[in-house]
């Protein structure tokens, strides 16, 4: 008696629907099977018959040459400078390789480079804890739990990131320097171009020449330029992360001692000061930098975000629609 398993065996049998469908659909892709051939006989090959080997053999180079190099620009060169950093628990002797979930540690006699093809580099000072978020091509995402940083970078806007216990710089194409303290809070300080220092909303454009504090209280406070007059930065600190009962006072002495270059640092205390106290801010930044076409005092104290951007445009440091493109993602490369 044939059953359906014999069917499945040699072709016996009562054939299953379910089977005979699937045989119809896949019909096109048989394979011919190659003659058989006696023991002792030589292979006949032929270019023709070489062909599906060659194929599959390229394949696998291919695949191979893929994953290594995936391998390769998912791990980061990190070199030795000074001392003994650590990658884990193991000692950096001259070179070695950091990836992601790794993480770098350096005392205070050791100071280490780590090179990222395509994106840049970094220098890690001594007293540093530093992890390997993720990395992949179009992202590159570290953790600084303490210590410092100097960073040289060269990727597109937004790609490469660095979380801090209290903010998240992104860059934007820059130079600058990121430290932590014991308590998580931290500085940015920025050399070329701009870094992007945010957290809970919070969020602070920090150009060349400027630097912006963070704690994990406050969030990244008021950029402010490095010549600005101390008495504004001193003033700016209170005003950022002193005790509310303060602020109103540190905010007339900000007032009182800022420049034109410094409307940068009125236009980011426009959105972040009671709104009592936003028409002085308004006056402010307007006898500096007097609000270009179509921002009227209404707009500017609504915080009307079309406005407030214009008025950006017009502090001379770049079109905001650029910075705010860092935001959106970038397409993937297949």
């Amino acid at each position: 008696m044939t059953t359906e398993r014999d069917y499945l065996w040699d072709g016996s049998g009562t054939p299953d629907p379910d089977v005979q469908r699937l045989e119809r659909l896949l019909g096109p892709l048989r394979a011919t099977p190659p003659p058989l051939r006696l023991p002792g006989a030589a292979p006949r090959w032929t270019l023709r018959s070489m062909l599906p080997m060659l194929a599959t053999a390229a394949a696998i180079v291919l695949m191979v040459g893929f994953a290594w190099r995936t391998r390769q620009a998912t791990r980061w060169d990190v070199e030795r400078l000074a001392g003994t950093p650590r990658i884990g628990s193991s000692v950096v002797a001259e070179t070695g390789r950091l990836a992601a979930g790794d993480t770098l540690t350096t005392d205070a006699a050791s100071r280490a480079r780590i090179t990222i093809s395509d994106v840049g580099g970094l220098v890690i000072d001594t007293n540093t804890n530093l992890r390997l978020v993720e990395t992949r091509r179009g992202s590159h995402r570290l953790a600084l739990d303490r210590g410092t940083l100097h960073a040289a970078i060269y990727a597109k806007p937004g790609q490469f990131v660095v979380d801090t216990p209290s903010a998240r710089a992104t860059d934007l194409g820059c130079v600058y320097d990121l430290t932590v303290d014991d308590s998580g809070g931290g500085l940015l300080s920025v050399t070329f171009g701009w870094v992007a220092f945010d957290a809970n909303g919070r969020e602070s454009f920090v150009p060349a020449g400027a630097s912006c504090r963070t704690t994990p209280e406050a969030g990244p406070g008021t950029p402010r330029y490095d010549d600005a007059a101390p008495e504004l930065q001193e003033a700016l600190q209170r005003f950022d992360f002193g005790p509310r009962a303060g602020r109103a006072e540190a905010l007339r002495a900000v007032l009182a001692h800022t420049r034109r270059r410094d409307a940068v640092t009125l236009w980011h205390l426009l959105s972040r000061v009671d709104a009592a106290d936003r028409p002085a801010v308004f006056a402010a930044l307007a006898a500096r930098v007097p609000p270009p076409a179509g921002v009227t005092r209404e707009k500017a104290l609504a915080l009307d975000k079309a406005a407030l951007d214009a008025w950006w445009n017009a502090l001379g440091l770049g079109d905001i629609n650029f910075w705010r493109g860092w935001k959106r993602p970038l397409p993937s490369v297949q």
